[in-house]
Formats: C-alpha cells, sequence, structure tokens
C-alpha cells in the first residue's frame, strides 16, 4: 500500500514539471517546418501592423505575434510566447523545479530562441532565414506559423 501511495504521489509531483519544460520529446513529434517551406512573399502586402495568435500547444502554450509592414517590407515584429496559464515566457519560465535544474535551462532556451526570431526576419526579410533554435522548436514552429497567417492577412 505504501509503494502505491509513494508511486501516486511522485507522479503528482512530476506530471506538472513535464508542462513547464522546453521542447523535449515534442519536438519529434512537431518537427520545426523547413526553411523551403518558410518562404514569404511581401510584394503584394498592405502597409500595417497585424497581430497573429498561434495554434495551442498543449504542453507548452501558444505565442503571438505582432507584424508591422511598410512598403512591403517588415519593419517591426514582436513575438511573445506565454504558457499554458497565459504568463508571458520570461525569467521564471520552468523554475518551478528550480533555477539549476535542467528543465530550466531548457526551458529557458525557448525563451532567449522567442527573443531572438523576429529581430532575425526583420534583419534579412525571409523567414527562411530565420534559423530554428535546437530545444525551441516549439517556438520556431509557432513563429513560423504566426508569421505565414499575417503575411497572409497583410496581403488579403
Amino acid at each position: 500500500m505504501k509503494k502505491y501511495l509513494a508511486a501516486i504521489l511522485l507522479s503528482l509531483v512530476l506530471c506538472p514539471l513535464s508542462l513547464l519544460t522546453g521542447c523535449g520529446d515534442e519536438a519529434k513529434k512537431n518537427p520545426a517546418p523547413k526553411p523551403a517551406q518558410n518562404k514569404i512573399d511581401l510584394s503584394n502586402a498592405k502597409d500595417g501592423t497585424y497581430t497573429v495568435e498561434s495554434s495551442l500547444d498543449e504542453k507548452l502554450g501558444k505565442s503571438i505575434l505582432t507584424l508591422t509592414i511598410k512598403d512591403k517590407k517588415i519593419v517591426a515584429a514582436d513575438f511573445e510566447g506565454y504558457d499554458l496559464f497565459g504568463n508571458v515566457k520570461g525569467e521564471d519560465y520552468g523554475s518551478l523545479t528550480g533555477k539549476d535544474s535542467a528543465d530550466y535551462k531548457k526551458a529557458q532556451t525557448a525563451v532567449k530562441a522567442i527573443k531572438t526570431y523576429p529581430a532575425q526576419l526583420v534583419e534579412t526579410q525571409d523567414l527562411s532565414k530565420v534559423d530554428a533554435i535546437s530545444g525551441a522548436s516549439i517556438s520556431y514552429g509557432q513563429f513560423v506559423e504566426t508569421t505565414k497567417r499575417a503575411v497572409d492577412e497583410a496581403t488579403k
């Protein structure tokens, strides 16, 4: 009986921890899109600011992209990741197990990646040249998804 109780308690402790990790095995199920598939065409894009929300990842949350287009160029991009509770993925993301844990370090890889993707897009003007960062493939996939959708909205 004590073994069963210990197993149940252990699973209750470990289960929420899996919600706060970076990508884990999820990256194997949802690999990052290949760069060749990430071409965007701004030739018909209208000036404006477009905000798009990604699909919800059932373990890691969602992301929101705000893209500003002017004269057929992306002049600004802001990309924020949100956990399942609606909190911005920031310095505390993944810290439930402690800031020295592997889970925290993995989660912070995604936080850092989220900050680099928009700057790369503005600089290169080419989604296929935005580098996916190992350990942050879910965030990269959400960035690709939202960028394509924002560009689609701008060309309607």
